[in-house]
């Protein structure tokens, strides 16, 4: 007698498990260049040379788990007025750039940051939790391991219901993201924001479709 299909299955189905059939969707997103979902997606940590901010700079990624939280990264780049200086930052954010390139991924961050403003102060305990300066990039990356060992959700965002509702805010992030103005940026880099008819019908959720009324 032929064989029979198995119990459950179409005549001719094909027969795979469920790891079997995932790593057979990952192949075929893998092989189309059209399906891309930019670095951060890859790597937490990404650096360049020379960046934006006339530098060398590092951009990590530290929460990114549901956008009602907002979006966190670990950030050093140069002082825009003390140029000698490097600053270490925790960056709170109502957006996630992404792209595929180092480059551009870098030129968006600093496009939404700098243009649009979507940086928000967090709450600290210390001097030290969000900001530091030093003179060296070797200086600046142990600040921001510094920065990114101390970090804690409940303790930055300073809810209303948390024990930190009163903690002081830090205004020194904002101050490193301001007077920086970047050749190419004065136009927003594709790809383009949602447009406001959509953000309308979208219940409410932020200045921007996706992101939240964090205030």
């Amino acid at each position: 007698m032929g064989s029979r299909a198995k119990r459950g299955t179409l005549p001719g189905a094909v027969v795979m498990g469920i790891d079997a059939a995932v790593r057979s969707i990952e192949l075929a997103v893998a092989g189309n260049p059209n399906c891309t979902t930019g670095l951060f997606t890859l790597n937490r940590v990404v650096g360049i040379q020379k960046g934006p901010s006339g530098g060398e700079e590092i951009l990590a990624l530290l929460y990114a788990d549901d956008p009602w939280f907002g979006y966190w990264y670990g950030h050093i780049l140069r002082h825009p007025k003390n140029r000698e200086v490097f600053v270490s930052l925790l960056a709170w954010s109502v957006h996630l750039p992404n792209a595929p390139t180092v480059p551009l991924f870098f030129r968006r961050f600093h496009f939404w940051v700098t243009k649009r403003g979507v940086i928000r102060p967090c709450a600290i305990q210390n001097r030290d939790d969000a900001y530091q300066e030093d003179s060296s990039l070797g200086g600046a990356a142990a600040n921001l391991a510094k920065i990114i060992g101390c970090f804690s959700l409940e303790k930055r965002r300073g809810n209303e219901d948390s024990p930190y509702a009163n903690d002081p805010l830090e205004p020194r992030v904002l101050d490193a993201y301001r007077g920086w103005w970047v050749p190419g940026l004065d136009a927003p880099i594709f790809p383009m924001p949602t447009p406001l008819t959509v953000v309308k019908n979208s219940g409410g959720r932020g200045k921007y479709f996706g992101e939240p009324d964090m205030y």
